[in-house]
């Protein structure tokens, strides 16, 4: 059964639509890296200072990506977007699965939610530069 867990980032753990946002998207095909850079409301962090804090997320090893506007994503029934925090970590899904038996990988699926778009992205690691 799938579990969501909210990511711990610097700053501790991010909440709200007001959260996140995205300036850059950056996928490198051949090195199979996704790179964004935005900012983060340092209000809606768990444990950070009520400016914004400029950030760059590099996914790498990247196997599935799919980036769907947040106001089109809300009214996909058979999705549950609106759990979890603005950035997760979802374990024992379906694509975790999937990409386990057709590639033989276990990679780590990540949901970030951004002002705008949310972003799932099933890769081998991340790394977060705040």
């Amino acid at each position: 059964m799938p579990q969501i867990k909210a990511v711990q980032t610097s700053i501790g753990a991010l909440y709200g639509r007001d959260a996140v946002y995205l300036d850059h998207v950056h996928m490198n095909y051949p090195k199979k890296e996704l790179v964004l850079k935005g900012e983060i409301n340092g209000g809606l962090a768990t444990e950070a200072a009520d400016d914004f804090v400029p950030y760059e997320l590099i996914f790498t090893e990247v196997y599935y990506f799919n980036m769907i506007e947040l106001d089109v994503a809300l009214h996909m029934s058979e999705r549950e977007y609106t759990q979890g925090s603005s950035f997760d970590e979802l374990t024992d899904t379906p694509l975790l699965a999937a990409i386990a038996s057709a590639r033989g990988k276990n990679l780590k699926h990540y949901m970030l939610k951004t002002y705008d778009d949310i972003l799932e992205i099933a890769c081998a690691d991340y790394k977060m530069v705040i």
